[in-house]
């Protein structure tokens, strides 16, 4: 068993049943915004705004999309969180949102994940995926709140 299905075992109900074997949680759509990777450096996924809708505490709560779990070439495990939406200048705000509540659920309910995430780069943790092109210009006010919180915004993910 991976670290990450453990990790995921161990976190709250019901994400502790949300562990899917490769890409399989996420939308397929959504699955073909993720490339590169050699299928066996990827451990796992969740839809965690799937499961985390079913919790009275966050069904109208902003909810992250997914967690990747992801084994770099040379390094551990780790995992990788990524939201897909359209990337314009009014949905930085409501994506922000999301990244507060995950990051929150993590320390709250999912120590073993969060652990996870904290041991990949800061560019490799928190992924915002554009659905579409990205329509937030690189001077505006919302790029430069997006670049301090941590959150990497990509037209798709290409994992090595």
């Amino acid at each position: 068993m991976t670290a990450f299905r453990r990790a995921v075992e161990a976190a709250s109900a019901p994400v502790d049943g949300a562990w899917r074997p490769g890409l399989e949680a996420l939308e397929r759509h959504h699955r073909r915004k993720v490339s590169g990777a050699d299928g066996s450096r990827i451990t796992g996924s969740i839809d965690l705004d799937a499961a985390l809708q079913q919790v009275p505490r966050y069904a109208n709560e902003p909810r992250w999309d997914y967690g990747i779990g992801y084994r770099p070439p040379i390094s551990v495990e780790r995992a990788i969180w990524i939201e897909v939406h359209k990337a314009e200048t009014g949905e930085v705000a409501p994506v922000l949102a999301k990244l507060r509540q995950l990051r929150d659920w993590l320390a709250q309910e999912a120590d073993d994940l969060r652990r996870m995430t904290d041991r990949g780069g800061a560019d490799t943790r928190y992924i915002w995926i554009a659905t579409d092109r990205i329509r937030i210009p690189r001077n505006a006010p919302q790029r430069r709140r997006l670049n301090q919180s941590g959150l990497k915004l990509l037209s798709r993910l290409a994992l090595d």
